[in-house]
């Protein structure tokens, strides 16, 4: 009688073991997992295995070719009219000119857009070709950095005319990136494609606003990616001065504090003054701040199955749009230079004679201005000779009693001026001799010569 109970107890047990229950070996049997159905498959020893759930399928990848990518700006030097110009700006190992290129803008806000970079979209980085390499933005994570390597030398000579032109201002561009996107349920991501061949044009700023003007083989150059006059306008956002605008947006455009003297010679057939100097721009941000320059290009999808599910991700179906920024972020900082070398107008100049110098952050590169209306020097003087002989084309550093320091070059009389409002106690050098002064922000400037060696 109690084996009967104990063998009743056992068999009941058994049959209410859901996982494990007693079944036909090769049955399978539906079941879930956290709401999800799955399938379970009976096995030799007649119980059900594990609830196996299918994987979801991998979310939907492109790739995509934009017409271009605007790689850097070039801005030109001042120029001597008639030809044989020597002024010149070269970017070398110590300048990293490119831009921080964010996608986010490209697509509807309901997605998160994140960047990634290298193989599988694990890397860290690498190159797109010998000339540029990219890597994962430090501060922005939907950001790469694309910039021209340490071993490339890009150099713009001034043009022949006096003054400074940004017709001939150069937008460099990169013909034909290719961008891999994968497309998850709310979040996108995004990286460029490594390991091919990198079509790099430079256009001139006056040939992208008269298209008339543009040499023919490189209007069939750009053609080659179907970029046409009607693209052109897209192009020049990059230059804010390209139709003619003065003034200087200083979120984006840093001045350096530098100004050098821009005067003709003293008499037709004397020699022009040229000079050179390394155009530093160095900071360490304790903020982060944000400029940008956003433009939109049309595109080709070269590999996907699902193009209308791509389109309809996009703000506008059939637009790429590209925003190079400048994101500084409390542990990043800038060290950029270029060497300028700086040749004066033609006999005969009217033009203003005090050129500044800018950096620009979103494209990391050297603008240069002129110093125009009425101008104000807070500090200027004269250096000469121990035998009283005036000292041209010398550096003069100026520091203010915050440490701050202004940069200019004396001219062909030997004359230095600050136009920066420096207001207070100062030192001014020159190589090794140095002296101190009292500026006003009102009435006369103050007025400081020099004897240097």
């Amino acid at each position: 009688m109690h084996m009967f109970r104990w063998i009743g107890i056992l068999v009941l047990s058994l049959a209410a073991g859901g996982a494990y229950a007693f079944c036909v070996p090769g049955d399978v049997d539906v079941c879930y997992v956290n709401g999800v159905q799955g399938t379970r498959t009976c096995g030799s020893n007649g119980m059900y295995g594990q609830c196996q759930v299918p994987q979801p399928p991998a979310p939907p990848r492109f790739t995509i070719q934009p017409k271009y990518k605007v790689l850097t700006v070039v801005y030109a030097p001042p120029g001597t009219a008639g030809g044989g110009s020597t002024s010149a700006v070269s970017y070398a190992s110590g300048s990293t000119s490119g831009s921080t290129v964010s996608t986010a803008n490209a697509f509807k806000q309901a997605y998160s857009v994140t960047a990634s970079t290298g193989a599988g979209w694990l890397g860290s980085g690498g190159e797109i070709s010998a000339n540029f390499g990219y890597s994962r933005n430090a501060t922005n994570t939907q950001a790469i950095d694309i910039k021209k390597s340490g071993t490339t030398t890009i150099a713009h000579r001034g043009p022949s005319v006096n003054g400074i032109d940004h017709d001939r201002d150069q937008i460099w561009l990169w013909l034909n990136p290719k961008v891999d996107v994968v497309l998850d349920t709310s979040v996108t991501t995004w990286s460029v494609v490594g390991g091919q061949p990198m079509d790099i044009q430079y256009v001139y700023v006056g040939h992208l606003k008269d298209p008339t003007q543009m040499p023919p083989g490189v209007a069939s150059r750009l053609a080659v990616y179907d970029i046409t006059p009607a693209d052109y306008p897209e192009i020049l956002k990059a230059n804010p001065f390209a139709n003619g605008a003065t003034t200087i947006d200083t979120n984006r455009y840093k001045s350096l504090q530098t100004t050098f003297p821009y005067e003709p010679p003293f008499a037709p057939g004397d020699p022009i003054p040229t000079f050179s100097f390394n155009a530093s721009y160095s900071t360490t941000s304790t903020s982060t701040t944000q400029t940008s320059n956003e433009y939109s290009t049309g595109f080709k999808v070269t590999a996907g199955v699902n193009v209308a599910l791509f389109k309809a991700k996009l703000v506008s179906e059939n637009k790429w749009t590209w925003t190079d920024t400048d994101t500084r972020g409390t542990s990043t900082g800038t060290n950029e230079t270029a060497q300028v070398t700086i040749g004066g107008p033609s006999y005969g100049y009217t033009g203003p004679t005090d050129i500044a110098v800018y950096y620009d952050t979103v494209y990391k590169s050297f603008m240069f201005t002129t110093v125009e209306g009425p101008l104000f020097a807070s500090v200027q003087g004269k250096l000469t000779s121990a035998s009283k002989e005036s000292v041209a084309g010398r550096e003069v550093v100026l520091t203010a009693a915050d440490g701050t320091q202004y940069r200019t070059f004396t001219n062909a009389r030997g004359e230095y001026r600050f136009h920066d409002k420096v207001g207070g106690a100062f030192r001014v050098r020159s190589e090794t001799t140095e002296r101190a002064g009292t500026a006003s922000l009102v009435g006369d400037g103050a007025s400081v010569d020099l004897i240097v060696p």
